[in-house]
């Protein structure tokens, strides 16, 4: 499973093991898991890096529960890759489809949904505002000139 994140057999290994043993060597497995999953964010591998981070998830809730920091922290970095991939998503939609295209529309408004359910009203009401004057600019609505 390990090994089809980006991880060598070596390395897949010793987080199996590490999962399969006491409370201390699941913290490491934790943490050596977080720190997979930043070095695949910090070399653009946002797709490898959410497999991981949500595997991470997983180990978090089944290690904490899911009323502890650390599993907060391993909800907040899932979400936190899931922002980079809509951006990232619609950086691709703006540049081929155009900015007032339906499908550029819909990831933005799922970027704020996003930051929404992150508590970022700020983010979230300023995306909404930007989607809903795209809207108008590709229906031709508005009240200009």
């Amino acid at each position: 499973m390990l090994s089809s994140m980006g991880f060598s057999e070596e390395q897949a290994a010793a987080a199996d093991w590490l999962m399969s043993h006491s409370d201390s060597s699941l913290d490491a497995a934790v943490h050596q898991l977080g720190a997979r999953v930043r070095e695949l964010f910090a070399g653009g591998q946002f797709g490898d890096a959410l497999g991981v981070a949500e595997r991470r998830l997983d180990l978090c809730r089944r290690t904490y529960g899911s009323e502890h920091a650390m599993y907060a922290t391993c909800l907040n970095d899932v979400a936190t890759f899931e922002q980079a991939l809509f951006e990232e998503a619609s950086k691709i939609q703006k540049k081929l489809l155009g900015q007032g295209h339906p499908h550029t529309i819909a990831t933005l408004q799922n970027l704020a949904a996003l930051y929404t359910a992150k508590g970022d009203a700020p983010k979230a009401e300023a995306m909404q505002l930007l989607v809903q004057a795209l809207q108008l600019s590709s229906s031709g609505g508005g009240d200009g000139p």
